[in-house]
């Protein structure tokens, strides 16, 4: 079933055509002609496609050899903490230099996430302090 949105190209396609366009790219980026900011968005969402493909990559080939796919489940969530942890430090920044404020779309919503996170992280670490 296809999602809305979504062209009907099979995703061995699409991976192609998307390692060509990251090939023609990253030839544009070695030009050093680019905002620094913006690379680094680009370079985390690069780490977030590669750390998704490998754990595809590592579920299907456990799959296949018979073996339990789910001890890579640690993994990716230590990989979820480590990109929130780098959001969350650029997100600080961004706050810092007065470009995030009240009227940014979504921020309410984050505020909103956050808080809960707080509120479910917080008795961890009571525990491990004591």
């Amino acid at each position: 079933m296809e999602s809305a949105g979504y062209d009907k190209r099979t995703v061995s396609e699409r991976l192609r055509t998307n390692t060509d366009e990251l090939q023609r790219l990253e030839k544009l980026v070695l030009s050093g002609d680019c905002d620094p900011r913006l690379l680094a968005e680009f370079r985390s969402a690069v780490d977030s496609i590669r750390q998704t493909a490998w754990a595809v990559q590592q579920w299907n080939e456990l799959q296949l050899q018979k073996r339990d796919p789910y001890k890579i489940i640690p993994i990716l969530s230590a990989e979820r903490v480590r990109r929130a942890t780098q959001i969350t430090k650029d997100l600080t920044v961004d706050l810092e230099s007065l470009e995030l404020g009240l009227e940014t779309e979504g921020l309410e919503g984050l505020f909103l996430s956050v808080k809960r996170l707080y509120e479910r992280l917080s008795p961890l670490f009571r525990r491990a302090a004591v």
